[in-house]
């Protein structure tokens, strides 16, 4: 199946939700080759989409990034090629349902050969998979979590990537950081727990054009509001390399939108505190070196 016969099939089916299980039913008429490559076309058309402007676009709604990118899609080609050349026309499609697009090929596959469905997109469709477009932001951040009570939760560490990612679509963090003078900050942040956490370390130094700043925090307990304590633990963050960098103050904080259920796992990289003989106190935190080499 060629690109002009996906929009074909998608132009025919429109937006309307409910207009998807036809879609399927004559997707299930082709060869399985051509429901695998409806599945691929509909991901580079994802992919393509998936930028820091078109995420800054709808990133107040609240609504599923890949949500609207698909409700995008299911628009038409027309409307397609005009959210891809102007992204803040995406935010037009915050409040259609788009998600359910996603599945069809699938279901076309089961369909028609009565076999599971194994098929890997050629791209991925994830918030910052789009290496290229990604590529030109300016914060990079690296999740990290000790283990001496445990690891950090999934849920602390995706809100913190989340914080940063919003920062780094932000124009007038932007063009705070342009300030700096370098292309980019690798931004490492290691979630300790609360015995590491009774010395925090942070190192920051300039490698090339870059800055590399590792930062510990506390893991949350209880109740906390993940949400809130990412905002403030992340802005804290900027306020020492702000210092260090003897640069002007901080913007304000943009809205961070809420997460989106689908967002998937982040990478996390987890290290154990360096061993002590027995003979002495427990270290329980990460010494200035161990934060250093985190990261590798």
């Amino acid at each position: 199946m060629d690109e002009q016969t996906f929009w074909e099939l998608v132009d025919r089916t429109g937006p309307d939700p409910a207009n998807l299980e036809r879609l399927a039913d004559e997707l299930s008429d082709h060869a399985a080759a051509d429901i695998r490559d409806f599945a691929d076309h509909l991901a580079r058309a994802l992919h393509a989409l998936d930028t820091p402007a078109h995420y800054h676009a709808v990133a107040t709604s609240g609504a599923s990034f890949l949500g609207v990118r698909c409700a995008a899609v299911a628009a038409g080609n027309r409307a397609y090629r005009k959210v891809l050349g102007a992204p803040a026309a995406l935010a037009t499609y915050t409040g259609s349902p788009g998600d359910q697009l996603l599945p069809v090929a699938e279901r076309a596959y089961r369909t028609s050969t009565r076999a599971d469905w194994q098929h890997q997109t050629a791209v991925s469709t994830h918030t910052g998979s789009n290496v290229a477009a990604w590529g030109t932001s300016w914060l990079h951040p690296h999740m990290g979590t000790t283990t001496v009570e445990g690891l950090a939760p999934q849920d602390y560490m995706i809100a913190l990537r989340h914080v940063a990612l919003t920062l780094d679509a932000d124009p007038a963090w932007r063009s705070w950081w342009r300030q700096s003078g370098l292309t980019a900050c690798e931004l490492g942040i290691v979630a300790e727990g609360r015995l590491d956490h009774l010395r925090p370390s942070a190192d920051i130094r300039r490698c090339a054009d870059r800055l590399r700043a590792n930062f510990t925090c506390a893991s949350p307990h209880g109740g906390a509001d993940l949400s809130a304590r990412a905002v403030s633990e992340v802005r804290s963050m900027f306020e020492v390399i702000r210092q260090a960098m003897s640069m002007p103050g901080l913007p304000p904080t943009p809205p961070v939108p809420t997460l989106p259920a689908d967002v998937p796992e982040v990478p996390v990289t987890a290290k154990p505190l360096a061993a002590m003989p027995a003979e002495l106190e427990p270290q329980g935190y990460l010494t200035l070196t161990q934060i250093q080499e985190f990261f590798g």
